[in-house]
């Protein structure tokens, strides 16, 4: 998330509270899905890691996690809730805090995180995961495809951001960036939000691409 923005304040602010509802989401279906996205073993990147609670699933999978997020509070708290991610959380600014300094990875995810981005910010994003997933390295993301809460400004009463995109502008998005649709799909929101709906999308490194 950018730095010095309404929306990187906000989680700021109420991290210790929304780590402990993001932790109560039911997510059981999201997360068995993220599970089938990459090769047991894989080494994952998860942009946006929030309480930790999907990258601790995936790490408890067999999976080799390393976490990140824009808010120093939000790591503090992932890593209070979940200990054996010691060493493997940190805190980046998006996009520019995705870098090779990082690693490389088979794989990435992000949840809940790219649509608090301007729509230049996600472009960039999707063009740093290019080059920080190895060859046909796989990308998961989940975003809102419909979120009635938002104003005409891209604005929650919060004030967090929330770029609003179609499911063919973000598919648009990866592959400006070289990557190539696996499977997309909707579901409902976790938290039992009404108005909410989730483009679920999995796409793969293009073999052409370097």
């Amino acid at each position: 998330m950018p730095e010095n923005s309404s929306t990187i304040k906000y989680y700021q602010k109420n991290a210790e509270s929304l780590a402990q509802r993001y932790e109560s989401a039911g997510v059981e279906e999201m997360q068995a899905l993220l599970k089938s996205c990459f090769d047991p073993g894989a080494k994952l990147l998860e942009i946006g890691c929030g309480s930790g609670r999907d990258a601790a699933f995936m790490k408890a999978s067999g999976f080799d996690v390393t976490a990140v997020d824009g808010s120093a509070e939000m790591i503090a708290s992932a890593g209070k809730l979940h200990p054996e991610l010691s060493g493997k959380l940190y805190t980046i600014h998006l996009p520019e805090g995705l870098s090779e300094h990082l690693g490389q990875f088979d794989g990435l995810f992000s949840i809940a995180t790219l649509m608090h981005l301007t729509r230049e910010a996600i472009d960039a994003v999707f063009e740093k995961a290019g080059r920080l997933v190895n060859e046909q390295g796989r990308f998961f993301f989940s975003v809102p495809s419909r979120r009635d809460d938002v104003n005409q400004g891209e604005f929650d009463e919060k004030g967090r951001r929330f770029t609003a995109m179609s499911v063919e502008e973000w598919i648009l998005a990866s592959q400006k960036a070289g990557f190539e649709v696996v499977s997309s799909r909707t579901t409902e929101d976790g938290l039992g939000r009404e108005g909410i709906v989730w483009l679920n999308c999995l796409v793969q490194k293009r073999k052409d691409h370097v």
